[in-house]
């Protein structure tokens, strides 16, 4: 008897493959009621920018990396959000083009799209991947030029895969993300009316910020 697994009515190896059918659109499928697989949602507006204040910054060669604590709430003094966010740019920070939000709530990260002003965003899944920090922090190690190109960083990508970056910064940039998410609690007034008054600013430059289209 063979160690191959032998099933009455499908012999083994002797499937042949088929044609991989290309994807369809909503506009393919028109009364169609199926529901398509999530891959991240397309946001047309441009994130709210890092805050400085609250933030520390480790140049990496052709890529510095930010890391923010942010308590975001309401103007009642009420959180709504917390946690520590990994920010992903160019060396001289004038474009980003990742941003892991490693929230309380609802953790979740960006691909910023610097031509639009656009982004798309991706909801994290603690239960099936473990604490996002760690996460986001192997991501990066192990898979920084493909999320570049997603970000259509396709020059820094192909510079990165060639040359490299200092990834001595990654056990500092864990560390930093660490004391970051220590920051947010338990959330002081100060902190949510900061976060408050950012978004509000930035909301006034860009009125489409956190909305989406339907």
């Amino acid at each position: 008897m063979s160690g191959s697994l032998q099933v009455e009515g499908w012999p083994a190896n002797q499937a042949e493959k088929q044609p991989v059918a290309p994807r369809a659109t909503p506009e393919d499928r028109p009364g169609s009621k199926t529901v398509s697989v999530v891959r991240g949602q397309y946001h047309r507006f441009m994130l709210i920018p890092i805050q400085d204040d609250e933030a520390e910054f480790f140049p990496a060669g052709p890529i510095t990396f930010g890391i923010e604590s942010r308590v975001l709430g309401h103007p009642d003094g009420r959180i709504g959000e917390r946690g520590a966010s990994l920010h992903i740019f160019n060396a001289d920070r004038s474009e980003e083009y990742v941003r892991f939000d490693c929230f309380e709530r609802l953790p979740h990260y960006h691909y910023i799209l610097n031509g639009p002003q656009h982004n798309i965003v991706w909801g994290y899944d603690e239960d099936v991947n473990g604490p996002m920090l760690d996460w986001a922090i192997h991501a990066v190690r192990h898979r920084l030029p493909v999320m570049l190109r997603a970000a259509g960083a396709e020059e820094l990508a192909a510079r990165i895969e060639k040359k490299g970056y200092d990834m001595t910064v990654l056990d500092r940039l864990h560390r930093a993300m660490t004391d970051a998410q220590a920051r947010c609690y338990p959330g002081t007034v100060e902190q949510i009316m900061t976060g408050v008054r950012w978004m509000q600013r930035w909301k006034e430059i860009h009125p489409q910020f956190n909305t989406v289209d339907h």
